[in-house]
Parts: structure tokens; C-alpha cells; sequence
């Protein structure tokens, strides 16, 4: 071998990708070409000359609306470049949306006066824009709407009222505008800003079926059991006039559990690929699931992967058996006169996962009836409530969860213990200290040295003595 060869050394940068998928295009060899476009995106993801080859590409090929989820994701990621409306609306020529393509075209030209692009739209679509004023209104409107819309059916719920605020006032004080800032409101629990703008949107029309979806999931929310049954009844009874309109009924009756009924507008809409999203996706999937078609709902879920990946313990037939699990914690605890074991029926309740499961479980019905201390730690855990007292209660249950003593017998020796101390008005706040301290005294025939207790609890041999002096005084 000759160690004096001369190596050339080969680059093979994003442009030498782009370079070979533009020549593989040329050649007809799509596939090939949107790995090359692929590979260059990889190792220069902001240049959009490569990402919107690879979306014309994908749309070519058939994969129109994943090319536009990619790029409203790089939209948004690109701080609302408005060099993403004239590649959106190459996007939809390709696509064959003339609709589309002329209003995501006008954006651009309102953005980028100079472009010619408005010459370009005319000639195109073969229009005359005579109103200036009016058309760039509509296209505010058509591409708000769909932005937000495209956000928010992702679970980007906060990007999506971002973007909504990023639009001119006087649209976003129409109608549609203020029903889409009080449903994003309402999926970020913010009850009394949602309930203001509903209020107000139903006060104009008590017909508006959006707003009348939003108040009956607020009612539910906030356990305002009459106002939401009444509002219950009406959504039940409504016959939706539009495809819109029957989307929004048919995703809150699947939310309030009106499975069969949210079934029945829902997947008309699927059979002609119409609102095919990820929230779509999803309802239909609990749908099936709870009227019994497994294989339907795992299908519904595979499809709804591609539009946002979500943990399966989210799925209906995990959050099915999260919620038989509540129903078993709930009579073995929650119905025990011991006022400690309901505390500990709490914590485990809480600690099952999904913790949306407990939404709308019967469970609160049992809770309702429970002492002002015990829900006080319901409105701790679950509503973000501050306390000191069960919010150090709760501190020593999680350092012994982590530490790896999850026994019945060693959580409630705990809040025994920590009770005992805080009535002797004894300091707690050193919540792990104690807690192992508490573990020195309940050994329960297990070999626990001091040393063991300090690794396991993050603690130091000091902190754990004082601990053990406490609890030795009460």
C-alpha cells in the first residue's frame, strides 16, 4: 500500500444533494430524487430552495398533505417568513387548489409588494384584482383560518393563538375569529377569558354552533352539571346544516362520551376525506373503540400517527384500563372511613397514567362527597392550588415513590407520621429527610441501614438524624 497516495477529499454537502435529486427529478426518478432533496434538507435545513423542491416533489407523488404539514411546521419554525405563502401556493398549484393557491398568493404580494407575483396571479387565474383592499381581507381571513386550524388540529394550541393574534385586528374580531381564540382558550383552561368571548358570541346568536360546542365542553369543564346538561341537550338534538359544522358537534359529543352519536357525523366526513385531521382521527378512534370495534380504533389511530405521534397510553384502550384502574383504587381507598387511606386513594389516582383518565370518571361523584381536606388535595394535585401542609404531604410520598418504597404500608406510615409531626407543629419542610426517617421506624423485617436511606432519598447522614430526633418526640 502506498502511504503517500493523495486522498481528494469529497464534500457532500446539502447542495451536492440538491444538486442529485434536481438531476434525478429531471430523469423522472421521483423517488430517488426526494431522498436526495431528503438528505439536504438533513444538513441544511433553512434553505428553503431545498425545502420547497422536496414539497413540490412529495406533491407530485401523491403526498400533498404531508408536503403541507412540513411546511406550515417550517413556517411557523421560520418566525412567519412570508416567503412560505408563495411556496405554499406553488404548493397548492401543484395540488391542483386554485382556491388555495390564489389567497396563499395574495398574502405573498401584501407581504412582498415588489415580487410581480401579483401579475403572475392574474395572468394564472386569469382575474382582474380591482378591489385590493376586499381581496386581501379574504385572503387574511381564508389563510388565518386555515393556519390556525392546521395548529391547532396538531395540539400546537398555543402557536395557533400566537398566530391568531399575528393577523389584523378587525379580522380577528370577526365572528369565526373570536370563536377560534375562545376554543384555543378553552383547551388551555383558561375558563373565564373562553367564557367571556362564548358568552358574548352566543348573545349575538344563540343559534352559532361553535360556540354553543364551546360553552357545553366549558360547563363540563368547570362542573357547572345543570347549565352543561341543558347545553347537552341542545347539541344532542341539532341536526348540523354543513360539514364545518357537523365536525365541531361531532368531536365535543365524542369528548362528553356521546360515542355512538359523534360516530354517526363523524365518519361520513372520513368516507369523503372531508376535516381528515388528527383530532378527526382521534374521535373516531375512541368512537370505535367504545362501541366496540378494536380493530377500527387501532386502524384510526395508525392513521392519526402520521399527523402527530402520540404515546399509545393515550390510546382508548389504555386510557380504558386507566380508567378501570381509578374504579378499582377508588373502592379499595376512597370509600374507607380511614381519612389517611383516602388520602393515599388520592395520591394512587393520581398517579394513574393517562392522567386525563379521570376526566369525566364517575370517581367524582365519590370525590364530591369526600371532606373539605380531602378535596383540598384534589384542587392541589389536579387544579395547581397551593398549599404547604398537603403540598408537603405530597413531597414525601414522591421521595418515597422515587426512593422505591411504593408499599401501601410505607405511604401510609408516611402521612401517618407527617401528620403527627405537623400537629406537634414540629418544622416539616424537609420533606425527604423525613420521609426516610420515617422508613428508619418501619423497617418492617427488611435490612434498611442509615447509609442506604441517605443514596436512596438524596439525603445526608445529618439531615437524616435530625429527622430521626423529630420523629422520635412525637
Amino acid at each position: 500500500m502506498n502511504d503517500n497516495r493523495k486522498v481528494i477529499p469529497f464534500n457532500q454537502n446539502g447542495e451536492f444533494h440538491f444538486n442529485q435529486g434536481m438531476k434525478k427529478s429531471g430523469q423522472n426518478n421521483k423517488h430517488d430524487a426526494l431522498r436526495s432533496f431528503q438528505k439536504a434538507i438533513e444538513l441544511e435545513g433553512n434553505n428553503l430552495a431545498y425545502l420547497s423542491q422536496y414539497a413540490y416533489l412529495l406533491a407530485e407523488v401523491g403526498r400533498g398533505a404531508e408536503a403541507e404539514h412540513i411546511l406550515i411546521n417550517e413556517f411557523i419554525q421560520h418566525q412567519y417568513d412570508a416567503e412560505f405563502y408563495f411556496i405554499l401556493s406553488q404548493l397548492f398549484i401543484i395540488m391542483n387548489d386554485p382556491n388555495k393557491a390564489f389567497l396563499f398568493g395574495v398574502q405573498y404580494v401584501k407581504h412582498e409588494p415588489d415580487s410581480g407575483y401579483d401579475e403572475e396571479l392574474e395572468n394564472m387565474f386569469e382575474v382582474s384584482i380591482d378591489d385590493e383592499d376586499e381581496v386581501e381581507k379574504e385572503a387574511d381571513r381564508f389563510t388565518g383560518q386555515h393556519l390556525f386550524q392546521h395548529l391547532f388540529m396538531n395540539a400546537r394550541i398555543e402557536e395557533a393563538l400566537e398566530y391568531l393574534a399575528s393577523i389584523p385586528v378587525e379580522i380577528q374580531e370577526e365572528r369565526e375569529f373570536r370563536n377560534l381564540k375562545a376554543m384555543g382558550s378553552l383547551f388551555l383552561n383558561r375558563y373565564e377569558e373562553a367564557h367571556v368571548l362564548l358568552e358574548q358570541l352566543l348573545k349575538e346568536d344563540q343559534t352559532d354552533m361553535h360556540a354553543l360546542s364551546h360553552m357545553t365542553l366549558l360547563y363540563y369543564h368547570t362542573g357547572e352539571q345543570q347549565k352543561y346538561r341543558d347545553y347537552l341537550k341542545k347539541m344532542e338534538v341539532v341536526q348540523p346544516l354543513d360539514d364545518d359544522a357537523r365536525f365541531k358537534v361531532g368531536l365535543v359529543l365524542n369528548f362528553l362520551k356521546k360515542y355512538a352519536r359523534s360516530y354517526e357525523l363523524l365518519f361520513p366526513l372520513y368516507k369523503k376525506q372531508a376535516f381528515v385531521s388528527f383530532q378527526l382521527l382521534h374521535a373516531l378512534s375512541h368512537s370505535s373503540y367504545h362501541m366496540g370495534d378494536r380493530a377500527e380504533a387501532e386502524m384510526f389511530w395508525e392513521k392519526m400517527q402520521l399527523f402527530h405521534k402520540v404515546d399509545e397510553s393515550y390510546s382508548p384502550w389504555k386510557k380504558d384500563e386507566a380508567a378501570q384502574k381509578i374504579t378499582r383504587l377508588e373502592t379499595k381507598y376512597l370509600k374507607d372511613d380511614d381519612g389517611y387511606r383516602r388520602l393515599l386513594g388520592i395520591y394512587r389516582i393520581y398517579n394513574v397514567e393517562p392522567r386525563d383518565a379521570i376526566l369525566g370518571h364517575d370517581v367524582w361523584e365519590t370525590i364530591e362527597s369526600m371532606e373539605d381536606y380531602e378535596k383540598l388535595y384534589i384542587s392541589y394535585l389536579f387544579q395547581g392550588l397551593n398549599l404547604v401542609r398537603l403540598g408537603r404531604m405530597h413531597k414525601g410520598l414522591e421521595a418515597l415513590r422515587e426512593a422505591g418504597f411504593s408499599d401501601e404500608e410505607d405511604q401510609l406510615a408516611w402521612i401517618e407520621t407527617f401528620h403527627d409531626l405537623y400537629d406537634k407543629k414540629e418544622d416539616v419542610e424537609d420533606t425527604g429527610a423525613l420521609a426516610a426517617a420515617t422508613m428508619h421506624f418501619h423497617k418492617r423485617g427488611r435490612k434498611i441501614t442509615k447509609k442506604a436511606l441517605v443514596e436512596k432519598f438524596d439525603t445526608s447522614m445529618y439531615r437524616l438524624n435530625k429527622a430521626i430526633e423529630k420523629i422520635e418526640h412525637i
